[in-house]
């Protein structure tokens, strides 16, 4: 049942329902997490999301499962009643023996069956292939039926067609995960708008939830009054999460998306906090932070974020309950904008060569030498991984005119995304990687807008005059 749920999910949305990453992160996921069910609509998704039930016991057995896809009345008997008339033998097979003439209506056995095309559906890796016919021999060969289901053989039984109605009922559920499967990346080609060439469309512009920075009033960057709220592209307003008198600003989802780490400044000290994701149990995690953003590790046990050691702005990390965090870099050059990826890699922008490029570093290994991604002499900032770990997006250039750029994680194929005027910022992936959300515009008057890592559908996210800062998406 999970491995069907999985399935099926995976057909819809291309991807993973945990995500990706390392072995024990994916693991942890499927423990732990909530699957991402993306354009699933209901009730395959009720169905898809029972199977995914965290406790085996909550999940639909192979019958329940068949009954609600097949819209049953409810009764194993209705189920069984159509499943042994479909996987009856025709009268017309004929057992292996002596040749006999064969016709329209005739088939005739000349021996073993041969070995089965192997299947070229992709998968997800470690997914069960759903075979197009259930097959088993107690003895004896297989005898294909003229419609391709498959006959159940035990030599010497006068019932020998008669289908097991268990292991059938397996079989059918395989079969209807497939024919469901198929189902869902059609129906999501054509809402999409897919031509009939079978090429799929692109993406649309999700609606997964956006945490921001509200400004409650105006002032930004001289005077802050921000708070943590969440947005959902094309509502008429944010939410607010966690509103006060300080500042709140930066906010970032957990890889679980239970929690929002964010920077919380005022009366002369900043810090770093972590609340669950409705806003509920805000904590402080730490104030050795000297401002700028934090970002999760890809377990979700620690933070990054910028201190101040000996006037210069170093990296630090910190266990999330501990109290004491480590100093990740040591060299004179000013550094801001971490940002861990799927893969642990750590991203950010440093002064090291005079001008701001960005470099990344193994937070595992942090006294190895630095990989270098930019290198053209222009301002590179605010770096964002795509959900994978395999792309970053970034802001190239300076207020007033900046653009987003997009390259590889080891800094090939550098290109622009955006082309419009005015300043662009703050890049953040959506959760399937199909889009960059950012922030557009002066400094005090922030406009959300989304584009393609292509350049494409660039647009405006919000109505109105509703400003909104720091968007957090993936």
């Amino acid at each position: 049942m999970f491995a069907w749920g999985c399935l099926v999910a995976y057909a819809a949305n291309g991807r993973n329902p945990y995500g990706q990453g390392s072995f024990q992160l994916m693991a942890a996921r499927a423990v732990h997490a909530a699957p991402d069910l993306g354009v699933l609509t209901e009730p395959l998704a009720g169905l898809v999301r029972r199977a995914l039930a965290k406790d085996p016991a909550q999940r639909p057995s192979a019958r329940d499962l068949l009954l609600a896809l097949t819209g049953g009345t409810g009764t194993e008997a209705d189920v069984n009643t159509t499943i042994d008339e479909s996987w009856r033998t025709p009268p017309t097979l004929q057992d292996p023996g002596p040749a006999a003439p064969s016709g329209p209506a005739t088939r005739q056995e000349q021996g073993p069956a041969g070995p089965e095309e192997p299947t070229t559906t992709p998968q997800e890796p470690g997914a069960a292939a759903p075979g197009p016919s259930a097959t088993r021999h107690d003895a004896g060969t297989a005898a294909p039926s003229e419609h391709g289901a498959a006959t159940w053989e035990t030599a010497g039984r006068p019932d020998r067609h008669r289908p097991r109605r268990p292991a059938v009922l397996a079989g059918v559920a395989a079969l209807m995960a497939a024919v469901v499967a198929g189902g869902v990346v059609l129906l999501v080609r054509d809402r999409d708008g897919a031509s009939g060439t079978g090429a799929a469309a692109p993406a649309a512009l999700p609606r997964d939830p956006l945490l921001v920075r509200i400004d409650t009033r105006p002032g930004w960057p001289g005077t802050c009054h921000g708070d943590i709220g969440v947005y959902v592209p094309g509502a008429t307003a944010p939410t607010t999460l966690a509103g006060g008198p300080r500042c709140d600003t930066l906010p970032v989802w957990s890889p679980d998306r239970r929690r929002i780490a964010f920077t919380r400044s005022g009366g002369g000290r900043t810090e770093a906090w972590v609340m669950n994701a409705d806003g509920s149990d805000p904590r402080k995690v730490t104030d050795r932070i000297s401002g700028g953003r934090v970002t999760w590790s890809p377990d979700g046990r620690r933070l990054a974020f910028m201190g101040r050691d000996n006037g210069v702005a170093q990296i630090f990390a910190i266990t999330i309950g501990e109290a004491t965090p480590t100093r990740l870099t040591d060299d004179p050059a000013d550094k801001d904008d971490p940002a861990w990826s799927a893969t642990g890699r750590l991203a950010f922008w440093s002064k090291r060569s005079g001008t701001e490029q960005i470099y990344t570093l193994d937070p595992q290994h942090p006294d190895r030498p630095w990989t270098r991604l930019t290198a053209d002499g222009v301002r590179a900032v605010d770096p964002a991984w795509s959900p994978d770990g395999r792309r970053l997006a970034y802001t190239r250039g300076a207020y007033p005119q900046a653009d987003i750029w997009a390259m590889n994680a080891d800094g090939t194929g550098a290109r622009r995304v955006t082309t419009g005027a005015g300043h662009d910022m703050d890049p953040t992936w959506s959760r399937n990687g199909a889009w960059i959300a950012y922030v557009n515009g002066r400094y005090a008057q922030p406009r959300l807008r989304a584009v393609r890592p292509d350049g494409s559908g660039d647009q405006s996210i919000v109505p109105g005059a509703v400003s909104l800062g720091h968007p957090g998406w993936s």
